[in-house]
């Protein structure tokens, strides 16, 4: 069985499309009987490191197969696919590759990654509703079926009229040395760590949180991190509020991080803190969970009905006066109960979330779309 995923990813932007792409590509290559490659459909020109993955540049393709059209060259390049995963929505360039796999009968399947949730299409809503006259619609309803990473994904997406798959991100949980030791420290760290756009992940409800329940936090020893790569200017927007705010003693935003800084963040955390607005089914709530990091996260999220199941964590809405009671709370709680969730949430993660059990179960739904479309032909 041949995959192809093609994903609008950049190598030197850090994403959890980015991360979660190649990494359900590298653990269903290590299946039997697989192969698969990924096509990155971005602009990027510089070259990637490939490991067992076989990985081209929509700029290198173009440049070293200069004829035929793009399935053409993908075959000459790599293989003829069997199926196509395309990752992201709202891209001009998947709908043209995707004419050609209907074309030639080759079913495609849309991984939106929460691009079609009700909170998504309102972000920026006229270019929105432009792409889908413009194109989108017509690329979902030629799909074979949409790929949903969460159920809570799939009911704020709404009916599109495919079918639908439910198969989420995963991780490559850390070894039991690296776990990190909720409500050891006189101090708690509360921990964000991801992309810094502020409307998407909320920073701005954390920061107006942070102001109205700053004295309680002082007086817990609480110090809020907020960790990640800057987004059209989001880090000076921050830096800005928290002077303006005088809550510098307490929030410390720090640039991006990899490898080892970023393990020892989750491994000095307390608490994770996601109060996102939209998401799919967010990598970096899934790795704090695997650190053995208990979390405080929005329904948007579309992962709290689980955490809420395996006692790993607590629910907060996208309100400033909520966030600020949880974080208080939280602040006070004992620390044997985030212990224990950081246990939970380990056991969690390590039994549901590992990329091995992810690429199984999407490998099997791939197999049946495409014993659905033979037959058909």
């Amino acid at each position: 069985m041949n995959i192809l995923h093609i994903a609008p990813i950049h190598s030197r932007k850090i994403s959890g499309i980015r991360q979660n792409a190649i990494n359900l590509a590298r653990a269903q290559s290590r299946i039997d009987g697989t192969h698969v490659g990924v096509l990155i459909s971005s602009d990027d020109v510089e070259p990637w490191q490939a490991d067992e993955l076989c990985i081209i540049t929509r700029h290198a393709l173009l440049k070293k197969q200069r004829e035929g059209s793009w399935v053409e060259r993908i075959a000459r390049a790599m293989f003829l696919p069997d199926l196509v995963v395309f990752h992201s929505t709202f891209v001009p360039f998947h709908a043209q590759i995707a004419d050609e796999l209907k074309a030639r009968g080759i079913p495609y399947v849309i991984c939106p990654r929460g691009g079609m949730t009700r909170e998504a299409l309102a972000y920026k809503p006229w270019k929105k509703w432009l792409g889908r006259r413009i194109f989108f619609d017509s690329l979902v309803a030629n799909s074979a079926a949409i790929q949903y990473l969460t159920q809570g994904e799939f009911e704020r997406s709404g009916d599109w009229g495919r079918p639908v798959i439910i198969a989420g991100n995963g991780i490559w949980p850390p070894d039991e040395a690296s776990l990190a030791t909720p409500g050891s420290q006189p101090q708690r760290v509360f921990l964000f760590l991801g992309r810094l756009h502020i409307e998407h992940k909320g920073l701005d409800i954390l920061i107006d949180a942070v102001t109205r329940c700053q004295a309680e936090l002082r007086r817990n020893h609480v110090q809020v991190r907020i960790v990640g790569p800057d987004y059209q200017g989001s880090a000076a927007w921050l830096r800005q509020q928290i002077t303006r705010r005088a809550i510098g003693d307490l929030v410390i935003l720090k640039g991006s991080v990899q490898g080892e800084a970023k393990s020892e963040e989750f491994r000095s955390a307390d608490l994770f803190l996601h109060i996102s607005r939209w998401e799919g089914h967010p990598a970096a709530v899934l790795e704090a969970l695997s650190y053995a990091v208990p979390v405080l996260i929005t329904p948007q999220t579309n992962v709290l009905p689980e955490v809420l199941a395996a006692g790993a964590g607590w629910g907060v809405t996208c309100d400033s006066a909520d966030a600020a009671r949880e974080l208080v709370r939280l602040s006070r709680v004992n620390p044997s109960l985030l212990a224990t969730a950081g246990r939970a949430a380990r056991h969690y993660a390590v039994t549901e979330l590992h990329w091995n059990r992810v690429a199984a179960k999407t490998l099997e739904k791939y197999r049946r779309i495409i014993r659905v479309g033979r037959r058909a032909a």
